[in-house]
């Protein structure tokens, strides 16, 4: 069988796109499954070379102004012309695989599919990693008018696919995709790094208090040095390792920002290259707290690729209490939640997180020993589905209908 992976955001080396990718073409090779994919026209040669990627698309799937209803249609209709460009020289494959969807790539997709109408259908496995608007929660008023766009697209997507699987990494972004999708939507965090859970740390030196990452604006990198300053002033017995990549992101103009955290002290390390899957796993296992101040106004529905990782390799985190990724954390007695939305808020959960470090880490590596990766066994399931037994298929996936909790024994 035949296997595609579009996303038209994967572009670099490093990030959870490229990550995404990876862990996909990687467990669909266990299976024997060849599975290359579709990504941004202006791809490295590395993710070219890496992942088999055919450079295609020359809108992200972040690259939307949604200024009027006619940006849609003309979104559509370049990515719809690109993607048939690319299926043609490629053929239809049986499995489509889309790790970060939106309406866009949807309805595109949709009508492809049914130009294709005399080919068998193919199945599509998608995940919903954010609302119709990637930078507004799903409840905002202003972007109210989104849900018709997605409900349309969607409903076209079922009506030519001969399967639609589809995941939100959240129970709230669930619950909203459900009632404007005409399918089941389950919950599962996206492909990621198959990350390890570590032991406890026994911390005979000075903790470190880590953020990694793309250093995206909504990514809250702007309080850390309000909030750095305010713990380096009452708690002297803390490193700092701070991780952004602000190069193609939309915070290019924040460089002065690192460079001032760089010299703020000498228990303070600021990185912002690339870091390839190793290395980016080797960091995160160094850090005893983690820091993921998320804009609430943005991820108040939204997954973090980050905490998901963060959970499979137990390390506590602090996160804004409206962060709906960061609440199994909370619950759980891992997690310490900023009372308000400023760097000075920051600190002090800082300074909570720092004060209860042990019982924190200890939860963190209960809570990734109950974890559970599920995404080998629902593309196992989706093959053997395409190889005529559905049996398997429905078993697997059920789990992952409303009112289950996939993810944790």
């Amino acid at each position: 069988m035949k296997a595609l992976i579009i996303d038209p955001a994967v572009h670099s080396l490093g990030g959870h796109h490229f990550n995404a990718v990876q862990r996909l073409q990687g467990e669909l090779g266990k299976l024997g499954v060849a599975a290359p994919c579709l990504g941004s026209a202006y791809a490295d040669r590395e993710v070219v070379d890496e992942l088999a990627c055919t450079p295609t698309f020359t809108r992200s799937v972040y690259g939307r102004s949604y200024a009027t209803p006619a940006e849609f249609d003309d979104n559509v209709a370049e990515t719809g012309r690109q993607l048939a460009e690319a299926m043609r020289r490629s053929g239809m494959p049986d499995l489509i695989i889309l790790p970060c969807c939106d309406q866009v790539s949807a309805m595109a997709l949709a009508r492809q599919l049914k130009r294709s109408w005399s080919r068998p259908r193919p199945h599509i496995l998608l995940w919903l990693l954010y609302g119709p608007h990637h930078l507004k929660a799903p409840d905002d008023p202003a972007v109210a008018a989104l849900d018709g766009e997605a409900r349309a697209a969607f409903a076209e997507l079922a009506a030519n696919a001969g399967d639609v699987r589809a995941f939100c990494e959240t129970p709230a972004m669930a619950d909203f995709y459900r009632r404007l999708m005409p399918f089941e939507v389950g919950i599962m965090p996206g492909p990621g790094l198959a990350a390890r859970a570590r032991a406890a740390k026994a911390v005979a030196r000075p903790p470190v208090v880590s953020c990694i990452g793309f250093a995206n604006r909504a990514k809250g990198y702007r309080l850390l040095p309000q909030a750095m300053q305010h713990v380096l002033g009452r708690h002297r017995n803390v490193r700092f390792m701070i991780h952004g990549i602000v190069k193609g992101s939309d915070a290019e103009a924040d460089q002065p920002m690192f460079d001032r955290l760089a010299g703020l002290d000498e228990c303070v390390e600021v990185r912002q290259e690339v870091l390839a899957s190793n290395e980016y796993l080797a960091r995160l296992a160094e850090a005893d707290l983690l820091l993921l101040p998320y804009d609430p106004d943005v991820y108040r529905w939204r997954g973090s690729g980050v905490f998901a990782d963060a959970r499979h390799v137990g390390i506590p985190v602090v996160a804004s209490k409206e962060c709906a990724f960061a609440r199994p954390a909370f619950d759980d007695g891992w997690g310490v939640a900023m009372k308000d939305y400023d760097g000075t808020n920051l600190g002090i959960a800082v300074l909570e997180a720092l004060d209860r470090l042990a019982p924190l880490s200890a939860s963190a590596v209960q809570a990734a020993g109950r974890v559970r990766d599920d995404l080998g066994r629902v593309l196992s399931a989706s093959v053997e589905g395409l190889a005529g037994r559905p049996a398997g298929l429905s078993a697997v996936l059920r789990r992952f209908r409303p009112g289950s909790a996939p993810g944790t024994a």
